[in-house]
């Protein structure tokens, strides 16, 4: 079981998706998307959305070097690329303003419609996106293909089990919390997901130098 869990990866990898998860980020727009819905409504709504999260980063962590494969695409290229897909999520979560204009446009949709608004927005782009993905295929290279599955699928699990909890229990932890804190919350994970970005961006780059020039960091290029 050792060779199939890497303690090391799932800690790190579990700390990266939940940053980019954020549970407490989206409770002030599930508590606004489900203010007309009644208690067992909510919790179907957030029950849909820890399913819909759950099953697209598993897919994430079975599939995600498959799909790259396909379109010739090799991971020190998508390293960098996620890594400054998160930079960007990671900045706009230490800005001033309460949630980013992106956000705002996909929930006032999702929140018009009022028909599956838990798969979209509120599942997709809100709590899973580009960068979640990134963040997945990243890891999973890391590891052999047994190893990924049991190392980064646990880490999702607990990541989504957290994401369900925060939103079955979203108005008590509001409360409890206050905005004030939640958006303290938000930019400490926010400095945590700017530090992944950068490590992806360095390693991606010295990756990708070493695969097209070889020795030319070791100075025998």
């Amino acid at each position: 079981m050792a060779e199939l869990f890497d303690q090391a990866v799932f800690l790190k990898f579990l700390a990266a998706i939940l940053a980019i998860f954020n549970p407490l980020y989206n409770i002030p727009i599930f508590l606004s998307m489900t203010k007309n819905c009644t208690p067992s409504e909510r919790r179907h709504v957030a029950i849909t959305v820890t399913i819909s999260v759950t099953v697209i980063a598993l897919i994430a962590v079975v599939l995600g070097e498959e799909v790259l494969a396909i379109f010739g695409i090799d991971v020190p290229s998508f390293r960098i690329a996620g890594g400054i897909i998160i930079f960007g999520i990671g900045m706009t979560m230490l800005k001033a303003e309460d949630r980013p204009p992106g956000d705002k446009a996909a929930a006032a949709d999702g929140h018009e419609r009022k028909l599956n608004f838990a798969i979209v927005p509120l599942a997709i782009p809100l709590t899973i996106g580009p960068g979640t993905i990134a963040v997945t295929i990243v890891f999973s290279h890391q590891l052999s293909n047994g190893a990924e599955i049991v190392t980064l699928g646990t880490a999702v699990l607990i990541a989504c089990a957290i994401v369900g909890l925060g939103l079955l229990f979203a108005d008590q932890i509001s409360r409890l919390l206050g905005e004030t804190m939640i958006n303290v919350l938000t930019r400490i994970m926010a400095i945590l997901l700017v530090a992944v970005a950068v490590e992806m961006v360095l390693t991606g780059t010295f990756n990708a130098v070493d695969t097209h020039y070889p020795g030319l960091i070791k100075g025998g290029g």
